[in-house]
C-alpha cells in the first residue's frame, strides 16, 4: 500500500480534521508521518524539549544503549520517507558493501558469516529519531508541542467519545491548556498512563502479562580501532542459559564509532566502573569483545540503566473502548531489547495504522478504533514470544498474568535450530530471517527447516555426524586476529 497518498474523496472528508499523537519518540514521529497522509492536522505533544543537533535527550534514556533497526524496519522507513538511506549517509552512517554485517554468537556457538553482495548501513537511534523529527517538522499539516505533558483525556458527557487532551507546561504546573482532537494517539511509551485515563472516564483497564526479567545494561561509545583485525562489522554475544547471563555486542555507528552494550539477566547487572566493565566482557562466552575494547579508545563515560519489567497490555480484549483513542508502541508491548525489535516493531505499527486509516472509509467510523488495537495486537503478538520465550530461560524468570503453552517444548526445539545452524547456512538463514523480522517465528517450523533440524540432531545423536565448528574454540575472532590484538597495548580512559 502507498501510504503517501489519501484519494480525493478522503482528503475532502477529513477536511479540518485534528489528530493528536502523545509521544515524540519513534513510535510516535511514524504514527504522526502516517496521520499526516489521512488527517489534516496533526499535533505532536512530548514532555521533552528537543535537541538541535542529533544528540542524546533527557526522555530517552535508553538512547545510551545501542539500538538496532532490523531490516523490516530499514525498508518501512525508507516507505515512509524516501531519501532517508542519502540523509543518513551524508550524516556520517556506516555505509559499506561487501562486508560481514553482524556476526552473531549463540548459545549453541557462532552462527556462520558470510560476505552479503550490497550495502550494510548502520547508525545510532539518536542520529535516525532527529532525521526523522526533521522530516516531520517540515510538514505543513504537523506541529510539535515539546516541553508539555498530558494530563487527563477530554470526553464527551456520556464518556462515549474524546474530544481532546488537557496538558500542561512542564516548567509551569498551573498553565493548564484544553487542545481538541477527533483522533488521540497514545505512543508516550512503557510509562503510558493509558491505563489509569480509561479507569477515569469508567473503561476497566486492560489485563496485562508481565515478565520480571530485571535486566541491566551498560554502554560505552568507542572509536573503531584502525586496522581492525576482522571482517564483520558488528558483534552480538548472547548468554548461555542457565549458567552465564552475560552478553553484550558491539555496533557500528556514524562517524566510525563502536556502541557497545553489555546485558545481564535476572538481576544480574553489568558494572559501570572501568574494571568491571572489562571484566563483564571478558567473562562473555566469547572472548572477542573484550580483545576489541580493551585496545579501543573509550568515547564516553560509561552509563547503565535497568529495566525491572516488561509488559504486554492487552487493550484489544477490552469490550468497551472510547471513540477516538488509539494506543501504540511502548505503550502497548513494551518487551526485553534483547532482539533489538522496537523500531522496528514501531515502524511496523505505523504501517499497520496507516492500512485501517485505508481501509476506514470516513474517518472514525464505529469500532474503528478497536479494529486498530487488535491488528495492533496481532503486529506485536510475534516479538513478544521470541522475546519473552528467551527471558524464560532463566530459572529466576517468570510471567505473571499470562502463560506460554509448551515452553520447554519450544526451548528444546530452538535449540536444535541453534545446534543445526552453527553449521548449516540454509538454517542460519531461516533464523536470521526471524530475527530480523522478514519472516514470522513460524518459518523454523516449515517442513524444510523442520527436517534439517530433527535431520541434523539425529545424525548427533547417532554420532555419525561430527561437527568441528561446534568446538568452544571457534570464536568470532579468529585465533591470528586474536593474537594480533594481545600484541597491543590497552586503550586508556582519559575522560574522567
Amino acid at each position: 500500500m502507498n501510504v503517501q497518498k489519501a484519494t480525493k474523496a478522503r482528503q475532502s472528508a477529513l477536511n479540518g480534521k485534528h489528530a493528536v499523537v502523545i509521544g515524540g519518540s519513534m513510535a510516535g514521529l511514524l504514527a504522526a508521518r502516517v496521520l499526516s497522509d489521512y488527517i489534516a492536522n496533526v499535533t505532536v505533544i512530548d514532555r521533552d524539549t528537543f535537541p538541535t543537533t542529533p544528540e542524546h535527550r533527557a526522555g530517552v534514556p535508553q538512547s545510551h544503549h545501542a539500538h538496532a533497526l532490523l531490516p523490516r524496519g530499514q525498508m518501512i522507513i525508507e516507505q515512509l520517507f524516501p531519501g532517508m538511506s542519502d540523509d543518513l549517509r551524508a550524516d556520517g552512517a556506516v555505509s559499506v558493501h561487501d562486508v560481514v554485517p553482524v556476526v552473531f554468537v549463540t548459545p549453541a556457538g557462532k552462527l556462520p558469516s558470510e560476505r552479503l553482495p550490497g550495502e550494510f548501513m548502520a547508525f545510532s537511534r539518536f542520529l535516525l529519531e532527529w532525521h526523522v523529527r526533521q522530516r516531520m517538522m517540515q510538514r505543513s499539516n504537523v506541529r510539535f508541542m515539546s516541553g508539555y505533558e498530558v494530563d487527563e483525556l477530554m470526553a464527551t458527557p456520556d464518556h462515549a467519545g474524546l474530544t481532546g487532551v488537557q496538558l500542561k507546561r512542564r516548567d509551569d504546573k498551573a498553565d493548564i491548556e484544553i487542545l481538541q482532537a477527533d483522533l488521540i494517539v497514545d505512543a508516550s511509551g512503557r510509562h503510558s498512563k493509558a491505563p489509569e485515563w480509561l479507569a477515569a472516564l469508567g473503561y476497566e483497564a486492560p489485563s496485562e502479562e508481565t515478565i520480571s526479567s530485571n535486566l541491566g545494561y551498560a554502554s560505552r561509545f568507542y572509536a573503531k580501532p584502525a586496522d581492525f583485525p576482522a571482517d564483520w562489522q558488528g558483534i552480538i554475544i548472547n548468554g548461555r542459559p542457565p549458567h552465564n547471563p552475560r552478553a553484550g555486542l558491539i555496533l557500528p555507528i556514524e562517524q566510525g564509532r563502536w556502541h557497545v552494550t553489555m546485558g545481564g539477566f535476572a538481576g544480574n547487572y553489568p558494572p559501570t566502573d572501568e574494571e568491571g566493565f572489562l571484566q563483564w566482557a571478558h567473562d562473555l562466552a566469547d572472548p572477542s569483545i573484550y580483545e576489541a575494547i580493551r585496545v579501543a579508545e573509550p568515547l564516553s563515560p560509561i552509563r547503565g540503566y535497568r529495566t525491572p519489567a516488561n509488559r504486554l497490555r492487552h487493550f484489544e480484549q477490552l469490550d468497551r473502548w472510547p471513540r477516538g483513542l488509539i494506543v501504540m508502541g511502548d505503550a502497548v508491548c513494551a518487551f526485553n531489547p534483547i532482539y533489538g525489535q522496537g523500531m522496528t516493531v514501531s515502524a511496523m505499527g505505523a504501517m499497520v495504522l496507516a492500512e485501517q486509516l485505508g481501509q476506514a472509509g470516513l474517518l472514525l467510523k464505529p469500532g474503528f478504533e478497536q479494529q486498530c488495537q487488535r491488528a495492533l495486537a496481532r503486529t506485536v503478538a510475534a516479538p513478544w514470544l521470541v522475546a519473552t520465550g528467551e527471558d524464560l530461560r532463566w530459572p529466576e524468570i517468570s510471567l505473571q498474568g499470562g502463560r506460554h503453552v509448551g515452553t520447554d517444548v519450544l526451548h528444546r526445539y530452538m535449540d536444535l535450530v541453534l545446534q543445526q545452524a552453527v553449521t548449516d547456512p540454509q538454517v542460519t538463514q531461516a533464523y536470521m530471517a526471524v530475527i530480523g523480522m522478514l519472516a514470522p517465528p513460524t518459518a523454523l517450523m516449515q517442513p524444510r527447516i523442520m527436517g534439517r533440524v530433527i535431520g541434523g540432531a539425529v545424525r548427533r545423536a547417532t554420532n555419525r555426524y561430527i561437527n568441528p565448528s561446534n568446538d568452544e574454540a571457534q570464536f568470532a575472532l579468529s585465533p591470528e586476529a586474536i593474537a594480533t590484538l594481545q600484541m597491543r597495548p590497552a586503550a586508556r580512559y582519559a575522560h574522567g
